[in-house]
This record gives C-alpha cells, sequence and structure tokens, in this order.
C-alpha cells in the first residue's frame, strides 16, 4: 500500500492561547504529513508569552517541531492582507530549510499563504463546527472556556498567591482558609516537612545540623509541590476567581531560613526565588499571634526581625504585596478583597491590540 503522506506541512499561529480547535487543526496537519512545523507567533507584550505557548504546544505535540517567530504581520488581531501572506512566505524561505508540500490552517489567509509557498492549503474546520472555541472566547472568559482547555495549558494558567512570615504567625492557618474560600489547590511548606525528617533522622529536634545540601532539596521540592497543586487544578473547575494557587512559603521563605541556620545570605536561593515569584504575595503579622510551639519551633525571640525580612523581600520583588493582621477572619477577608482587585486590575491575557 502506497504511504500517501506527504513530506512537510506547516501550521502557523498566535495559539494565545492553545486550545482544543488548535490541536485537532495540528493533529489533522501530523496525519496528513511525515513531518510538521508548528509557528508560533511572537507578538510583543502578550500574555502568556509566546515562550510559554510553545512549551505548551511542544509538550502536547511531541511528534511536531514547534518554533517560534517574530510577528511579521503588524496589525494585531485583525485579519491578515495579502501582504502578511508574502511577508511570511519570504521569511519561510529563508529561515526555515524545509520544502513545504502542505500549509494547514482554519484562517482565510491560509490559500494565498500556500500559493506564495508553492504549497496546497489544506482549509480545516473553518466554520469551527467540530471545536466551537476560539482564542477570543478563552480570551473574554475564560471560566466558561475551561473545557476546551488541555491539562498542560490549564496548569500553566494557574497564578500564584504566596502567604509568608514568621514563625507561629498563621501563614499556613491563612493558607488552608484562602484555599477552602476561593476553590484553589494548596501547596503546603516544603521545609516543614524536611524539617521533620531531619528531627527523626537526628534523634530530635535539637540534634538537627542544617546543610546547603538541605535547603537546596527544599527548593526543589517547593518546586514540585507548586507543580502538583498546578496540576491539581488543571483537573477541576477553577474558583470565583479563575486558577490560583495558595502557596503556604515559595523559595523567598527558603532564602530567609538558609540566612537564619547558616547565618549567611545565599545568592542561590536568590536566584532561585527570583526565577520563581508569586503573581501576588501576603505577610502575615506576627504582633497579634501568640507564638505556639508545634516540636520544631525554635526562633519565637526571631520573629519580629524575620517579619522584617520578609517583607523587606517581598517590596524588593517588585510584586503586590499586603500585610494582614487581626483576627481569623479579618485576614481572610482582608486576601480575597485583596484577590479581587489584583484580577480587576491585571488581565490574564494581553494581545497586540491591548496596547494600542
Amino acid at each position: 500500500m502506497t504511504n500517501s503522506r506527504k513530506s512537510n506541512a506547516i501550521v502557523v499561529g498566535k495559539f494565545l492561547p492553545p486550545h482544543t480547535g488548535h490541536h485537532a487543526l495540528i493533529q489533522h496537519a501530523e496525519s496528513l504529513a511525515e513531518h510538521v512545523i508548528v509557528v508560533v507567533v511572537d507578538g510583543q507584550e502578550e500574555r502568556p508569552s509566546a515562550d510559554r505557548r510553545a512549551l505548551w504546544l511542544q509538550a502536547i505535540h511531541p511528534e511536531s517541531d514547534v518554533i517560534v517567530a517574530a510577528d511579521l504581520c503588524r496589525h494585531g488581531l485583525d485579519p491578515c492582507k495579502v501582504e502578511c501572506s508574502d511577508r511570511w512566505a519570504a521569511w519561510v524561505r529563508v529561515a526555515l530549510p524545509e520544502t513545504f508540500d502542505l500549509v494547514v490552517s482554519s484562517e482565510t489567509y491560509g490559500s494565498t499563504f500556500a500559493n506564495r509557498l508553492g504549497a496546497i492549503h489544506v482549509a480545516f474546520d473553518p466554520g469551527r463546527a467540530e471545536q466551537p472555541v476560539s482564542g477570543t472566547a478563552v480570551r473574554t472568559d475564560l471560566l466558561q472556556q475551561w473545557s476546551y482547555l488541555h491539562p498542560i495549558v490549564r496548569a500553566g494558567l494557574h497564578r500564584r498567591i504566596v502567604i509568608l512570615g514568621a514563625e507561629s504567625t498563621g501563614t499556613t492557618t491563612l493558607a488552608r482558609d484562602l484555599a477552602r474560600e476561593i476553590g484553589a489547590p494548596i501547596a503546603l511548606e516544603a521545609g516543614r516537612t524536611a524539617s521533620w525528617v531531619l528531627a527523626a533522622r537526628a534523634g530530635g529536634w535539637n540534634n538537627v545540623v542544617w546543610s546547603v545540601a538541605e535547603f537546596r532539596r527544599i527548593l526543589a521540592d517547593q518546586r514540585r509541590c507548586e507543580a502538583d497543586a498546578a496540576h491539581q487544578g488543571a483537573h477541576r473547575e477553577p474558583g470565583r476567581f479563575g486558577p490560583w494557587i495558595v502557596c503556604d512559603t515559595d523559595a523567598l521563605a527558603t532564602a530567609v531560613w538558609w540566612e537564619r541556620y547558616l547565618d549567611k545570605g545565599s545568592h542561590e536561593a536568590m536566584n532561585s526565588a527570583s526565577e520563581n515569584l508569586a503573581d501576588v504575595y501576603i505577610v502575615t503579622d506576627p504582633s497579634d499571634v501568640a507564638f505556639a510551639q508545634d516540636g520544631i519551633r525554635d526562633s519565637e525571640y526571631l520573629r519580629f526581625a524575620m517579619h522584617e525580612r520578609f517583607c523587606e523581600l517581598v517590596e524588593a520583588s517588585g510584586r503586590p504585596w499586603r500585610i494582614v493582621s487581626g483576627s481569623r477572619d479579618h485576614r481572610l477577608t482582608s486576601v480575597v478583597e485583596f484577590l479581587k482587585d489584583f484580577e480587576e486590575t491585571h488581565p490574564r491575557f494581553a494581545t497586540p491590540d491591548d496596547a494600542q
């Protein structure tokens, strides 16, 4: 039986964000050609960024090659003109070694682009009958369109709020209360688990000796806890503020504890923290919470000094943050109001049209 598949196919789009219609399009191209190149168009100031969109697509479609190219259209999200196909065809001939047999698209520009490449145009579901979804629809109402997103994309769209604070200042209580209130998964403190493990192996908390290796492990474990929470969130409906993860600490906190137990700061910890900053930070006030020993706490006398250090670091991060004080209910209400304001003033998606 003769193999009728063509050699090379190209798919071009913004994929802002990728949805089931995009995945069906790429899968159709894969069924028609031996080799598929997916081009993610990178416009300035887009959210999610082109690199994130490309990584999602590469993970979902490992049989295709996903690349990123600067936006040559220069018209935002308006329909493409003939000049766009001319520019893209010229770029393809210079940038890519392949000769393309097929252009697979759901857009009106597909036939012109294919003509410029000397390829065949394959129109896939141009009326969106098979996949009644669009990038515009997802950006307009993420919660309503959630079912049209792959779990990898869902996980990547989660925002993170991190609760920081000195020992026995209500961070875990607030994190749990907030996760329940907004319907979000929670990533608890990897360092706390590490502390109990070290105490067990050392024959008691007073015998624990901290090392750089332990803090490196905590940094890695905390990232895994956050990834696990995002994975959990990808498989359930988001809460009222959309997809969020509530984190009881993060790498910034680990950097502070690194200073505390090793008597010196760590560029390594700070670099790790700066590469993975939360969207929002909350710092719990120690002044109205009595210290309570839980078996592995030893910094009651340092609570206010550590509180100041947390405030210093989150201020330096440049991310929105707030100190919360008062009763348990007041703290929760304060954070919920803060998140509501953040969602209203920080859209999850941005397109070139938004900057105009």
